[in-house]
């Protein structure tokens, strides 16, 4: 059974949900988590090192991560085996006000097998707010953005079959959205809730008014911080899904800049309701190491969040599949100082087990130097100095680093 306690975090007094005495709180499992902490969207690393024949391998290879969210209708239809697996009871899945039996039993197996990985994940469930599969809710519902010639209005085209908008300007769907929201985090299954397509103000104000301080909510709107402004009292982290444009990244989709999302991600980190889960995605090409650490470095330095370094949308395969990095088995132990704004225009963050270097795009070329020897995660060289180029970061470790598939046989990972 759920239960509250209350934890001081910093200057103020938060609500934290634990689902079971086996569980440390939601508030701890945020605030614990090992650094760098790597978030999955939806869809799960994807490297032959990684099997996913089976189900004990989906939840092995799902908590290396920290965090992740699911959607069991457009992920289903993909043919996606899914980590939770919980299916909405209804033909119409969102006319649905609950779990089918089966797979909300296995459901709960699943996240207590996974916990038993990685004491700190995060479990969310994104609902459907903005399009959906026809096959969502009956054609003649009033529940869909029609045409003045009563069709339905066409959503997101990169579906496995065609998505319609729904209508959420509709106050019964808005509240229907907020009931499921609730459905899913009283299930004991999920933490929160994620809302894609930037959210929309109404729904999000009432599925927090459903939820009270339950759980966590969590909305696509990239680096917008006017957006962030709009839901500032109500959301706990934005799911930043970026593109990221610089002179050795060049896309005609989604065009961000780094400098943006370093002042967007400030911004959430300072404003947005604790426990705080902001996730920072830039996608890119798997080989793309530079951009890789770019990511991670610019998400260690900026904020205590999540991060993940995924595929482009644009790709003829399901998104956000991913690699699983060296980079990102490093523990670097707990964070001891917070951003450091370096004379030579760099970025820099102390931790228990060494530094991180953030250098930004058009930056001069910076050289770090230590008192002592350290090792460069990036490369494993020992020495005193070292150079980091722009659009890049690295790591710099003062204790031998601990991974995480080692830690798994100590409770951590």
């Amino acid at each position: 059974m759920k239960r509250l306690v209350f934890l001081l975090i910093g200057p103020f007094l938060v609500s934290c949900t634990v689902n079971t005495p086996q569980e440390k709180s939601l508030c701890a499992r945020v605030a614990d988590k090992q650094m760098p902490s790597v978030f999955q969207a939806w869809n799960p690393i994807d490297m032959p090192s990684y099997p996913l024949h089976t189900l004990d391998q989906r939840l092995k290879t799902a908590a290396k991560h920290d965090l992740l969210w699911e959607e069991p209708i457009s992920q289903l239809g993909y043919g996606v085996d899914l980590v939770l697996g919980v299916i909405w009871d209804h033909q119409h899945q969102g006319l649905a006000t609950g779990f089918t039996p089966d797979t909300k039993t296995q459901a709960l197996k699943n996240r207590a097998t996974m916990l038993s990985y990685n004491p700190n994940m995060v479990f969310l469930m994104e609902i459907r707010w903005r399009d959906a599969p026809g096959s969502y809710l009956p054609a003649d519902s009033d529940w869909w953005l029609k045409h003045a010639d009563g069709t339905r209005v066409e959503g997101w085209l990169g579906g496995p079959e065609p998505y319609y908008m729904l209508n959420y300007e509709n106050e019964a769907f808005q509240d229907h959205v907020a009931l499921q929201a609730q459905v899913a985090i009283q299930s004991g299954i999920y933490d929160g809730i994620m809302l894609d397509w930037s959210g929309y103000l109404p729904i999000v104000k009432r599925v927090r008014e459903k939820i009270e301080d339950t759980g966590l909510i969590i909305v696509n709107i990239h680096d917008d911080i006017e957006d962030g402004k709009k839901y500032q009292d109500t959301i706990n982290g934005s799911f930043m899904e970026l593109n990221v444009v610089d002179r050795l990244y060049r896309t005609q989709t989604n065009k961000r800049n780094w400098a943006q999302v370093r002042k967007a991600l400030l911004w959430f980190e300072t404003h947005l309701q604790e426990p705080r889960i902001n996730c920072l995605e830039v996608w890119g090409d798997r080989t793309d190491l530079r951009r890789m650490r770019a990511t991670t470095t610019l998400g260690l330095t900026h904020s205590n969040g999540y991060l993940l370094f995924g595929d482009p949308n644009p790709l003829k395969t399901p998104d956000h599949l991913h690699d699983w990095y060296a980079f990102w088995d490093v523990d670097l132990g707990d964070p001891v100082s917070g951003l450091i704004e370096r004379e030579d225009g760099a970025f820099q963050r102390e931790f228990v087990r060494g530094t991180v270097i953030y250098n930004p795009e058009d930056n001069p070329s910076v050289q770090v130097t230590f008192e002592q020897t350290r090792t460069r995660l990036s490369d494993g060289r020992s020495d005193e100095t070292f150079v980091v180029q722009d659009i890049d970061g690295d790591i710099f470790l003062s204790i031998a680093p601990e991974g995480r598939e080692s830690s798994v046989v100590q409770g951590r990972r």
